[in-house]
């Protein structure tokens, strides 16, 4: 097995989320829990964020004009913070921005060919809090009370 430079071990563990733009986000939504079975764990006006183990696939709302799915960014976890904004920069991969949230922290990097590319580091990757939590289920009808009882 090859030794990697300590230079470039940016502590890569997995996928944390991908992100997709789509046309039709309540079809897709459908699909993924109708006939997948992920968790919706977050819903707003104009994304829907799906549960997959511990990792999370956000269905954005495609920009006007734009035709089929395509992919928005893809967010790989870290295992370790410290550090790792230099390891990046010694390896002259370009940091586009850096966010801070209550749960996590993310450089986003620029890939090749266009790429967006997120590095993510969260205290506890089973963790995945979002701005607008899944909505609550809805309330039991009058026929599914008549038939419990």
């Amino acid at each position: 097995m090859p030794v990697r430079a300590a230079s470039r071990d940016f502590g890569l563990v997995g996928f944390d989320h991908v992100d997709l733009f789509v046309e039709d986000r309540p079809k897709a939504r459908r699909f993924f829990v109708e006939q997948l079975g992920l968790d919706v764990v977050g819903e707003g006006p104009d994304h829907t964020y799906l549960l997959l183990g511990d990792q999370v696939l956000g269905l954005h709302d495609a920009p006007k004009g734009a035709a089929g799915s395509r992919l928005d960014h893809l967010a790989l976890r870290v295992s370790e913070w410290t550090g790792l904004r230099n390891r990046i920069g010694r390896a002259r991969v370009t940091i586009v921005r850096e966010k801070e949230r209550d749960d996590s922290r993310s450089l986003y990097l620029r890939g090749p060919e266009g790429l967006s590319i997120e590095l993510v580091w969260r205290p506890d990757p089973h963790v995945h809090r979002c701005a607008h939590p899944a909505p609550p289920p809805p309330p039991a009808s009058d026929d599914d009370e008549a038939e419990d009882a």
